[in-house]
């Protein structure tokens, strides 16, 4: 049986730096949410959850979706309290069709435009896999990103992910992602 993401109480509140923090995603998020997506509608073309959210409903609905989904995380990166990006941590179930790998975990990120370049998301994923490598049992951590994605590239390039041969069309909107792989570090 595979772990209950929700059941681990070092995933429900993650420090990430002085300030910043990571804390299951809220409807009441959702205003904020929705402000740092009017600020760059880019990022519905390059994050599929964030595609999804058009409306408060829309986020509420997303929040109790995930909810249900004992392999899905969702968090508002929140600064001084205040909302400025969502991470999501999931475990691969069979993302775009593969057979699952359980002991895989992944990362999808979005972030508020006036907030990039001061590595947040950086810290923020690498609090997270840090954490979730103290929690569970992880082989490695995977990420899909398009290769037009240059910011979401240099992230993850930061954080030691290496880009695999392995491409796949985003499931509801058919861009294309390539997988990227960072194997857990031996302690």
């Amino acid at each position: 049986m595979t772990t209950n993401l929700h059941a681990i109480a070092a995933l429900q509140e993650i420090h990430v730096r002085n300030d910043v923090k990571l804390r299951p995603l809220r409807s009441t998020d959702a205003e904020r949410l929705l402000e740092i997506l009017a600020a760059d509608n880019s990022i519905r073309d390059k994050v599929t959850v964030a595609s999804l959210f058009h409306t408060p409903e829309d986020v509420t609905t997303e929040v109790k979706r995930y909810h249900e989904d004992f392999g899905l995380i969702r968090y508002t990166l929140l600064k001084k309290n205040n909302p400025i990006g969502l991470v999501s941590l999931w475990r691969d179930e069979g993302y775009f069709g593969t057979p699952p790998q359980p002991d895989d975990y992944g990362f999808g990120y979005l972030l508020d435009p006036k907030e990039r370049g001061k590595g947040l998301v950086t810290s923020a994923v690498q609090s997270l896999m840090d954490t979730t490598a103290k929690s569970l049992h992880v082989n490695q951590f995977v990420a899909f990103c398009d290769d037009k994605n240059t910011e979401s590239i240099a992230v993850l390039t930061k954080l030691g992910f290496k880009p695999t041969n392995e491409t796949f069309p985003e499931p509801l909107h058919g861009w294309i992602e390539r997988k990227y792989v960072k194997p857990k570090q031996q302690r």
